[in-house]
């Protein structure tokens, strides 16, 4: 036998790492994924809110011009 033999005994035993070990990034990776789902619903709420932000902006501004229109003549 060569040094390049190897048993079906430590294919087994190194094919358990490497299983153990994917678990264990496997785990640790769903805190991760969770915060970027999490992350993403909330870039979705904020989109919505900036498309929502300048009309709004715009119709309180009308408001107040409107107000302080009425404020000057309504003093006279």
């Amino acid at each position: 036998m060569s040094d390049h033999d190897v048993t079906h005994r430590e294919i087994y035993d190194r094919l358990v790492a490497v299983e153990t070990k994917v678990d264990g990034l496997t785990e640790s990776t769903k805190d991760v994924t969770a915060a970027f789902v999490a992350a993403q619903g909330a870039f979705q709420v904020l989109e919505t809110l900036s498309k929502l932000a300048k009309p709004l902006l715009w119709i309180g501004g009308l408001v107040t011009a409107l107000v302080a229109f009425w404020d000057h003549f309504k003093v006279r």
